[in-house]
């Protein structure tokens, strides 16, 4: 058995066309005469923006026959089934916190990775009947999608491409 869940690409997308975006206004401040101070801001907001896409693209939870790895920017954690003693949730509106608690303390995953449900259905059959909230079969059986993400990062686009248009139309 071997499933990998990344982020979705609904985030990921918008996320991209941010970085492309603002790089594009980053190479225009660059160009032409800008405000005191507008590159600096402008290439800081690209270097977060950058590492923020970097740890969203490599976020990943493997299943293995043997246990679970956590893969994040330069990092990776990995499980065995054994290990984990507890698996809970919490919901807070559309989103959903899965927590992981082991013997050496707690992972968590959230709902932005594709195929959620297929991951809470894998946790559950993997783990012992009695290491599972009932509200995990909840979540499996009524998913609750969370768009805001999703929302929020084609709401950068947008503004990003008027700052752009601003500065073309007014050169």
């Amino acid at each position: 058995m071997l499933q990998i869940h990344k982020i979705r690409r609904a985030i990921v997308v918008p996320l991209g066309a941010a970085l492309f975006s603002l790089f594009v206004l980053l190479m225009l401040a660059w160009s032409v005469p800008s405000l005191p101070g507008e590159r600096t801001v402008l290439t800081t907001l690209f270097i977060i923006l950058g590492y923020l896409l970097l740890e969203v693209t490599s976020r990943q939870v493997t299943f293995r026959d043997e246990g679970v790895e956590f893969g994040k920017f330069l990092r990776q954690k990995e499980l065995r089934w054994d290990d984990i003693t507890h698996l809970g949730s919490v919901v807070m509106g559309a989103k959903v916190y899965i927590l992981l608690t082991t013997t050496r303390g707690f992972y968590v995953l959230s709902n932005n990775y594709e195929g959620f449900t297929e991951l809470l259905q894998c946790l559950r059959t993997n783990l012992a009947s009695e290491r599972v909230d009932k509200e995990i079969s909840d979540l499996i059986e009524r998913p609750r999608p969370n768009n805001k993400p999703v929302l929020s990062a084609w709401l950068v686009v947008a503004v990003v491409i008027a700052v752009i248009a601003l500065r073309l139309f007014t050169i």
